[in-house]
């Protein structure tokens, strides 16, 4: 197995796995468009076809391409889309509310119009994090039970191909599937809890075959599953030598190169022997180069951080507000900061905004400012702007002048969002990871210190 990771791996990292089969054509307009660039990828996130988008924000996408599930990427923002070969789509967007303005008119309309309205539906439906996810075990398989028929009534509202009815009701059983993967983690990632659902609540993934190739390469819901499975697989191993023992167990090859590029995200770990164990596994199953030494630099990156620790002094910044305003981290002395680090493009950080907005007005008379820094880049800052008027923001909305690359962001290491901040009034640090908004130990914790 390990000599086709060897051979493929340069390839397949820059290339598409997609059988050119027939042609599409995508065109179309981005309104008040900010990023230069559009583009078509696997569900796997590789480019298929990208173009520039010209001044008034227009484009035309063609490639020939297989049937099948594929992202429209705008920036940092994606849509799920299904291509069929001879598509000719007209595509009209406002960049400064993305997904609820995108709309599709030609052949494939239909259907991706479908998709556009599938995922608004989801959002609204799972919202409320603490109804969705918490009920016990059977609750929530009711739960996901009825958002898997919701999108199948909605797909029989739209006049569809029956190669797509037929692929979306098998990619819907594979979402069902994958969200019964996901509870326990899901659990913990959005309301701060651990749970141990029973061993027959995870029997349908027990039962899942994993080696279907056509089925991974199409359906990313199935894709998920078997990385994730096997993910847990090599990290429950021991040592290096048993963590290659299971990549051997690998059976095709995709999979394989899903794996080994997930590897490097490992690096990151709080716990660095395990991080030093992904690093030598990479150096075990690749010799791309480039990969090894983006792997390298990362670990000597994590290990060589300086640690922010609780009662430590917090780098400072200085960012501008909405009104082009300098805001700095001193200005807030004598108060205790709550810091939200976001994104405009960051589902899991807008997933956190109702309660951000509960602990705003929870806590509206106490000495604790609740400052969020958007780390979207600088092209984008009039749809930044735009998305705190539409949303209705509240608190300190701050603009990170280098992204990810600001000094303060580099100082607290952070590399994904949503990040949350905990500072004093004296200005030391109380959390360099505190809790979210949407998990119940945040208001404990802040009702302690504002006591």
């Amino acid at each position: 197995m390990l000599k086709y990771v060897f051979f493929l791996f340069s390839v397949l990292v820059s290339t598409s796995m997609v059988a050119k089969t027939g042609k599409v054509l995508v065109t179309g307009t981005v309104k008040n468009h900010s990023a230069t660039s559009i583009s078509i990828t696997t569900i796997n996130n590789r480019e298929v076809v990208t173009t520039q988008l010209d001044d008034r924000g227009t484009f035309t996408l063609t490639t020939s391409i297989e049937e099948g599930y594929y992202f429209l990427a705008y920036g940092r923002t994606t849509a799920p889309i299904f291509l069929y070969p001879k598509d000719n789509l007209t595509v009209y967007v406002d960049a400064n509310n993305f997904e609820t303005t995108l709309n599709f008119k030609g052949q494939g309309a239909e259907r991706n119009n479908y998709l556009v309205q599938k995922s608004i539906v989801e959002k609204e439906m799972t919202k409320d994090l603490a109804s969705f996810y918490k009920p016990e075990e059977q609750e929530y398989l009711k739960n996901i039970t009825t958002l898997q028929n919701t999108h199948q009534e909605l797909l029989q509202q739209y006049d569809v191909e029956s190669f797509f009815k037929k692929a979306e009701v098998k990619s819907l059983a594979y979402q069902r599937l994958f969200n019964i993967n996901n509870y326990e983690s899901n659990y913990s990632f959005y309301l701060g809890e651990e749970i141990s659902p029973s061993e027959e609540f995870y029997k349908p993934i027990r039962d899942l075959k994993l080696d279907n190739v056509a089925d991974y390469n199409k359906f990313r819901f199935y894709q998920y599953i078997v990385d994730s499975v096997w993910n847990e697989r090599i990290e429950e191993a021991p040592n290096v030598d048993a963590m290659l023992a299971v990549i051997r167990e690998v059976t095709f090859e995709e999979l394989a190169i899903s794996l080994v590029n997930g590897f490097y995200s490992k690096i990151s770990s709080k716990n660095s022997e395990r991080a030093k164990d992904y690093l030598d596994l990479i150096k075990r199953v690749t010799t791309y180069q480039p990969f090894i030494d983006a792997a390298e630099e990362r670990y000597n990156e994590i290990t060589n951080s300086k640690q922010l620790t609780k009662g430590s002094i917090s780098p400072l910044f200085a960012y501008e507000n909405t009104n082009g305003d300098l805001v700095k981290l001193s200005d807030f002395k004598g108060n205790y900061v709550y810091i939200d680090v976001w994104a405009t493009w960051c589902a899991p950080c807008i997933k956190q905004i109702p309660y951000i907005k509960k602990l705003e007005t929870r806590y509206h008379d106490k000495n604790i400012v609740f400052v969020s820094i958007s780390v979207d880049k600088k092209e984008i800052k009039d749809t930044w702007k735009q998305f705190i008027h539409d949303k209705e923001l509240d608190g300190i909305q701050l603009f990170a002048d280098n992204s990810f690359e600001s000094d303060f962001m580099n100082a607290y290491a952070v590399n994904s969002i949503p990040r949350f901040i905990l500072i004093d009034p004296e200005g030391k640090i109380i959390n360099p990871e505190a809790p979210r908004p949407s998990f119940e130990k945040t208001k404990t914790i802040l009702d302690g210190l504002l006591e």
